[in-house]
């Protein structure tokens, strides 16, 4: 990827999260670039062009952290939801506009659907991985681990929609409590081995 590319998709990615979508045209980028409107064309020819690069971007750093460590398989695990939550701060004007990027970029509303089933597949790995270690439980109702993963799902496609309803503006406070969330969410499915481990990471959240 060329300098100004590159350049075009960091200053569009500070724009729309300062600024959202709608309210960044390709002239406030090319300004910010310092690059005409015509320069920026060269690259990318609409301002859905940049977005649809940034969400491969965004889809290939995931990509990087859906796994767990054989050397602390709970931590690991658990982790990955910190992970989520810091680089979906990084891509924050998604979630904000993420229903409506979804219904005009049909790419991405594409890519996205079977990206869902595939990360529902790895985590289901993942589970199943931590229940032969004795970390997870067996499922005690239908389908309760993939329930488990929508609703995990959710929580990280919207939760800075949700932020937004009571402040006026994000925070990086906002990841460790929405980590908090989701590992607390997760909580009732660890065994007691598992629980005496969540005790000894995190200590502070304990009554």
């Amino acid at each position: 990827m060329s300098d100004t590319k590159q350049k075009i998709l960091t200053k569009s990615l500070e724009l729309f999260n300062s600024k959202g979508i709608y309210k960044t045209s390709l002239r406030a980028i090319a300004n910010e670039v310092g690059i005409s409107v015509g320069n920026l064309q060269y690259h990318f020819k609409k301002r859905e062009d940049i977005i649809e690069s940034l969400y491969f971007h965004l889809v290939k750093k995931m990509d990087a952290i859906f796994l767990i460590s054989g050397d602390d398989l709970l931590k690991s695990f658990l982790n990955i939801s910190k992970e989520i939550i810091t680089i979906l701060y990084e891509y924050n004007f998604f979630l904000l506009d993420f229903v409506a990027i979804t219904r005009k970029n049909r790419k991405i509303k594409i890519h996205y659907s079977e990206l869902s089933k595939q990360r529902e597949i790895e985590t289901l790995k993942m589970v199943v991985i931590l229940i032969d270690n004795n970390l997870f439980r067996q499922e005690l109702l239908k389908n309760e681990y993939q329930n488990l993963f929508k609703r995990i799902e959710i929580i990280s496609n919207f939760w800075f929609s949700t932020v937004l309803i009571q402040a006026n503006h994000l925070s990086t406070d906002s990841i460790q409590e929405y980590t908090l969330l989701i590992n607390q969410s997760i909580y009732p499915y660890l065994t007691d081995k598992a629980k005496n481990q969540y005790a000894n990471l995190f200590s502070l959240e304990l009554i």
